[in-house]
């Protein structure tokens, strides 16, 4: 007897849209993804990057999902840890008074995330550690033993190298005006207008 399969992981149910390319940030070659893949490194120039459309699914509350889907799953396990490992490290360090601001900041990152694509860990770390000294900052990704090319990809994100049109540089920008209370015209995508536009004081809308 044929073993039935989780509809949510078997691609005969999946839609066209679930397998497409994604331009790769370090060289534009156009690179594969399936959905549910965490990340992929190009076949052109080497780079790591992370899904910017990765699609749980069913993964999200069902309870076999760590059978059915280990690796995505270890994945996602070991981007929250290093997200609340970072936090951690980072709220020791500034002011008990910064902790609402940090807190609003990931919630920020967490809608445009979701809406906009790119790379979690890229873009949480970069909002973790906005105001931390860059020399720090640096020290800080190397005691969480972060991959060396993410870890080059946050430093740039903070230093301003990343070029203006790279994504993850987009989000990180867009949290800062955010925070800074900047009008939905000042924002680049559609979610942070709508994000800029929800916390304005009425007058303003």
């Amino acid at each position: 007897m044929e073993q039935v399969k989780c509809p949510g992981q078997d691609t005969r149910f999946w839609k066209a849209d679930d397998i497409f390319t994604v331009e790769c940030p370090k060289c534009g070659a156009e690179i594969e993804f399936f959905k549910d893949d965490t990340r992929r490194r190009c076949a052109w120039c080497g780079h790591l990057f992370y899904n910017p459309r990765i699609e749980l699914g069913c993964a999200e509350y069902c309870q076999y999902a760590d059978k059915c889907v280990p690796e995505l799953m270890a994945e996602r396990r070991a981007m929250a840890t290093f997200r609340e490992r970072l936090k951690e490290r980072v709220s020791a360090r500034l002011k008990p008074t910064a902790a609402p601001r940090l807190e609003q900041a990931l919630a920020l990152a967490t809608d445009l995330l979701k809406a906009e694509g790119g790379d979690p860990k890229v873009v949480f770390a970069a909002v973790l550690l906005a105001e931390v000294p860059r020399e720090e900052a640096a020290g800080l990704l190397a005691e969480l033993e972060t991959e060396p090319e993410i870890a080059a990809q946050i430093l740039a994100v903070l230093t301003g190298e990343a070029p203006a049109e790279d994504l993850n540089r987009r989000l990180y920008d867009e949290v800062q005006a955010l925070l800074a209370g900047a009008p939905p015209e000042q924002l680049g995508t559609r979610t942070g207008q709508r994000l800029a536009a929800r916390q304005a004081p009425p007058a303003q809308r």
